[in-house]
């Protein structure tokens, strides 16, 4: 059997980083754990080495999530280190492991910076299998970065909009175990191509002169109108690909308004006596969501538009447009194509109607302070 002086410093915890870098947690744990089970097989000592390096991968599992940037995987490093230390040395006290104590504890220290080098490796992997990695979507998550401060200063309303709905997608997506980060970038991105066109969209007019109250679309058909709505969904998928955004949030661009219609114009078009067998132009020419992340991202996007015009702020109100909301994009077949159950669709609605209870609760109105006559 082997000695296990030389295997301290190799770092095993190194592939459960790397697999933490692209799934959940719970299924980097169980491949943990299994491919340390040949250290209770093959070493001398090895349930020694088994423990060890079990606590030390539990540990860099959970430090790496919060120092996972830049110099800070060093602290992870150290962390990773010192857990392991304690280990090495309660084994020590019983008598389980002898030999030098400063070449095991220089072995280990070489093993826990070796682990932190090594997840560099990461990037590599993006490269060559086409994957997108938790650091990447944290860094796309960044709102500090060009094309998002491109969009802000472009289309301000637009930003603030993908801002809000990050933020109510990040609550339902936590709601049913969806990947958060995933879905926080997706919403910040969706909107991208409204940068092209941003006086299009009625967040972003002006209003500085009320009586232009239809503002870009006054002078238009209703054809027009729709044909430059939809635009953006093939402009944001050019603005991605000239940026070279990952796939998977393309995708989000693709599906955020899925295969449905620009419903306002639509009716205007049809209330003038348009031809009901000539709508194709007030469709979008996207795809239908694939994914539960793509979903929760469709409905937070029309939710956060919709409730910008709820006049009827109870429960009551709440409830209705988010189950309108939902039977409306059911009806359509937005979610035919999509891994997501009616369980998780039903707490992904209560927590939609939870989310604008918080946000568009009363405030207290502050009393005027009564004037004090002068004697």
């Amino acid at each position: 059997k082997s000695q296990p002086n030389y295997l301290y410093m190799v770092p095993f915890a190194l592939p459960a980083l790397w697999l933490q870098a692209f799934f959940k947690n719970r299924t980097v744990l169980t491949i943990y754990i299994i491919s340390l089970l040949p250290l209770l097989m093959f070493t001398h000592s090895g349930y020694v080495l088994f423990v060890m390096f079990l606590v030390g991968g539990f540990v860099a599992i959970y430090t790496f999530k919060f120092f996972s940037r830049g110099w800070m995987q060093f602290i992870t490093a150290m962390f990773t280190f010192l857990a392991m230390l304690l280990v090495f040395f309660g084994f020590r006290l019983i008598d389980a492991v002898s030999g030098s104590v400063g070449v095991a504890v220089t072995y280990l220290f070489i093993g826990s910076v070796l682990m932190v080098l090594g997840y560099q490796m990461v990037y590599l992997f993006e490269k060559l299998f086409n994957l997108v990695s938790n650091s990447r979507l944290s860094e796309l998550g960044d709102t500090s970065n060009p094309l998002l401060r491109e969009l802000e200063s472009k289309a301000p309303g637009t930003f603030q909009h993908s801002l809000q709905v990050m933020t109510m997608a990040d609550k339902v997506a936590r709601s049913i175990g969806a990947n958060a980060l995933l879905i926080r970038a997706g919403a910040l991105y969706h909107d991208i191509g409204k940068m092209n066109n941003p006086q299009c969209f009625i967040e972003n007019e002006s209003m500085t002169r009320p009586e232009e109250s239809e503002g870009y679309h006054s002078s238009l058909t209703p054809k027009q109108s729709a044909r430059d709505i939809i635009a953006h969904v093939n402009d944001g998928f050019e603005i991605a690909g000239r940026y070279k955004l990952p796939d998977i949030i393309k995708d989000f661009i693709l599906t955020h308004h899925g295969t449905g219609r620009t419903t306002y114009f639509l009716n205007k078009y049809l209330n003038e006596g348009g031809d009901p067998e000539d709508i194709s132009e007030f469709s979008y020419p996207g795809m239908k969501p694939s994914s539960k992340e793509q979903i929760l991202l469709m409905l937070c996007d029309s939710v956060e538009a919709a409730s910008r015009t709820l006049k009827d702020t109870s429960a009551e109100g709440f409830s209705k447009l988010v189950e309108g909301i939902v039977a409306a994009k059911m009806k359509e077949g937005q979610f035919d194509d999509a891994d997501i159950s009616l369980k998780e669709l039903t707490i992904v609605k209560q927590t939609l109607k939870s989310y604008l209870a918080q946000l568009y609760h009363e405030r207290v109105e502050f009393p005027k302070r009564k004037a004090v006559s002068a004697r």
